[in-house]
């Protein structure tokens, strides 16, 4: 490598490192009055009369001190910067950075070993991102472009920053103590968004970027975490498997056995049979096969199994954030899971377990759908086709489930290609077109502001909400469109705005007859010019038919003469009409036949404070990192997308998902708009299904026993 090359990675990491601090200083800005808050709570319900006292003495001082923190932490990190420009690798290299060494106040001592645990957890939460850094980092140091003992990025150097900062803020003890502890629960959820964006910069300067995350990423499992879970769920396993034992009057605790051939064949028996579904549309055949004649003999350890999947299943079939085609495939999976943790009690205690791996792998793939799960995918199909096979062949024997894992591992790493390659061929396209859209939205500013003033005027009173939300939404851009393409007064304007009437009419009630008959004439007609101003927007398949749903009920109590319970009504009127926004959008078609819908704000500065991006917003657009996946929600349909690419200017950003034929490009700016006004919502990583729901199974038995 030349020494050009060290020079311009030398400058990346220094961008890396003043973008880091920038946004760190930037959320301590903002912090001081959520840890007034948080200190008025613990005013009130804190562990001691001690803390209580110093939560007391910070929410009185806070809001005063507080404007002295962010200046003092931007002097702190400017004062341990390492000049990236000037490397000296001789063997008195730090020597000058050394704290000079001198004993500790009995104060200083007290902060210094409080601080250890906050540290401790802050730097834990940071794990995952600290280690793919840390690789990058020795790549970087055995290249010259940083020196060996530079500690920009490491978690303990910001900390004792962000405590020097405090500290010369908040002077008493404990009141300083309580500060740094309410400090460091933000961190722990904060600090690793922006080693996020560290490590993205990085991938995209070409520093190890085959460390960049895949589908496997969203559940990293560490080797010592694995281990600590697992004595801690075998001693509660234990506990609970003694109490069994001494109600049931047993002499002994019996061993993990298979279950009987009585049971499994009853529980296979009810899974087979047909039955209506339960209230939360599966029925849990463990719970029935729990209570049936077959498991009352049963040995406590197997008895204890059977309790815990028994509630596994029924928390993740009332689970709200897991979509009901994602329970359906956790349904026939009732018998497998069973015999797996009948078998060998690891399944509970151990997350690499061969089939909770699998397991784990249905909430890697589910997180690309949300609420609304398309059969048709390829994931889907995949994972349909490895339940089945798992189903159908597992006997105890854990090859299966190793077959499975790496059968789906080989899947995504094929899908994962197959997506860079489109998703690059679209980056190309809308890197292509920046230019030429930059030229085009003034006009679509122009357009826009035309379409709103047309729905406006065709809008009647007393239509049902949803419908209102359609037109000043999907529909505001399918006449946004036409009015850029045909003007104002063109034919298909003009068509477009009778649409959005007779819409409207369709599901107004009529009591005559004769009206009802008229009405109910051009229903089909209806749909299908509005399914064509779908077509000419791009919206996906799922959007338009949850509109057309939708519709169909709201056309059907129309003709029925049926209007809304009054209390509905009343409710519908005090909900807030919320606009579009002011969000251009112009679509248009790449040469792979995916649409591109670009999303921008208009740049003529007449926003009002509504259509402003907030400054925290903006923060957590920057933190965004490839592989991030947000909801976009219009007129109350959610459209699922994975951020797949950021212009080098990070003034564009592209979503796509290979389930939906048309992608989004949207700048930094608009995207804050739509997350002020949740129009879009970041999606946070839960853990994996399985684990939430075993982790709630065996807490509440343990809670109990």
């Amino acid at each position: 490598m030349t020494e050009l090359d060290a020079a311009a990675l030398g400058r990346s990491v220094a961008g890396c490192r003043e973008q880091m601090e920038s946004d760190l200083c930037e959320l301590f800005d903002e912090l001081g009055p959520v840890l007034t808050h948080m200190a008025a709570t613990r005013s009130e319900s804190g562990r001691d009369r001690r803390e209580r006292i110093a939560a007391g003495s910070l929410r009185r001082t806070l809001p005063s001190v507080w404007e002295k923190v962010p200046p003092a932490l931007r002097d702190k990190l400017k004062t341990r910067k390492v000049d990236a420009a000037k490397l000296d690798y001789g063997p008195d290299y730090g020597a000058a950075d050394q704290p000079r060494i001198r004993l500790l106040s009995h104060e200083e001592e007290s902060v210094h070993l409080a601080m250890r645990e906050v540290l401790e957890r802050v730097t834990l939460s940071c794990r995952d991102e600290t280690r793919a850094l840390d690789r990058r980092i020795n790549f970087l140091v055995l290249r010259r472009a940083m020196q060996p003992r530079d500690s920009s990025f490491k978690v303990a150097a910001l900390w004792s920053c962000i405590e020097a900062a405090c500290a010369e803020a908040v002077t008493d003890t404990d009141a300083l103590i309580l500060l740094l502890q309410l400090i460091g629960e933000q961190m722990t959820t904060e600090l690793p968004q922006l080693y996020r964006v560290v490590n993205e910069a990085m991938i995209e300067a070409g520093i190890l970027p085959r460390l960049k995350r895949g589908y496997r990423d969203l559940i990293p499992v560490d080797a010592q975490e694995v281990a600590e879970e697992s004595t801690r769920v075998a001693s509660i396993l234990d506990r609970l498997v003694k109490a069994r034992t001494a109600q049931t009057g047993a002499k002994e605790v019996p061993g993990a056995t298979a279950a009987s051939g009585e049971l499994f064949k009853a529980l296979k028996t009810l899974q087979a049979a047909p039955r209506p579904a339960a209230a939360g549309g599966h029925t849990n055949v463990v719970r029935m096969a729990r209570d049936s004649d077959a498991a009352r003999d049963m040995k406590p350890l197997e008895a204890v199994t059977l309790d815990i999947v028994a509630k596994l299943f029924d928390l993740i079939f009332s689970d709200p954030k897991v979509a009901d085609g994602i329970k359906a495939l956790v349904a026939r999976l009732q018998t497998t899971v069973l015999r797996a943790a009948m078998l060998n009690q690891r399944f509970f205690a151990d997350r690499s377990h061969p089939a909770r791996r699998f397991l784990d792998s249905i909430s890697v793939v589910a997180v690309r759908w949300g609420k609304v799960v398309s059969e048709g995918d390829p994931f889907y199909l995949k994972l349909s086709e490895l339940v089945d096979k798992v189903h159908s062949t597992y006997d105890g024997d854990m090859a299966v489930f190793d077959s499975a894992n790496a059968e789906l591992d080989a899947f995504l790493a094929e899908r994962e290609e197959l997506e860079e390659q489109q998703n690059r061929a679209l980056a190309d396209a809308v890197r292509a077109r920046e230019e030429e859209l930059r030229e085009k939205r003034e006009a679509q500013l122009r357009a826009q502001k035309l379409a709103d003033a047309c729905i406006a005027r065709v809008q009647e009173a007393g239509v049902p909400i949803e419908i209102e939300e359609f037109l000043r939404s999907y529909w505001r851009d399918v006449v946004q469109s036409r009015i850029s393409q045909h003007g104002e007064d063109g034919a298909a304007t003009a068509e477009a705005l009778q649409v959005a009437i007779d819409l409207q009419r369709s599901v107004l009630p009529r009591h005559v007859l004769t009206e009802r008959q008229l009405q109910a004439a051009p229903l089909p007609e209806l749909v299908g010019r509005i399914n064509t101003g779908f077509d000419e927007i791009g919206s996906a398949p799922s959007e338009r038919k949850a509109f057309m749903d939708k519709l169909i009920d709201l056309q059907l109590a129309a003709l029925r003469a049926k209007k809304r319970v009054a209390k509905k009504a009343q409710e519908a009127a005090t909900l807030p009409r919320r606009s579009a926004g002011p969000t251009l959008q112009v679509s248009y078609a790449t040469g792979s036949g995916v649409r591109v819908q670009d999303i921008s704000l208009p740049n003529d500065g007449g926003l009002g404070a509504e259509d402003t991006p907030d400054r925290v917003d903006l923060r957590r657009v920057r933190q965004l990192v490839r592989g991030d996946w947000l909801d976009f929600i219009t007129a109350g349909q959610t459209r699922r997308e994975r951020l797949t690419w950021i212009n080098r200017s990070r003034t564009l950003f592209l979503f796509t998902n290979s389930a939906s034929d048309c992608a989004i490009s949207i700048t930094p700016e608009a995207l804050a708009v739509r997350l002020k006004n949740g129009t879009a919502h970041i999606v946070t990583p839960d853990r994996p299904i399985f684990e939430r729901a075993i982790h709630g199974a065996i807490r509440a038995f343990d809670e109990r026993a």
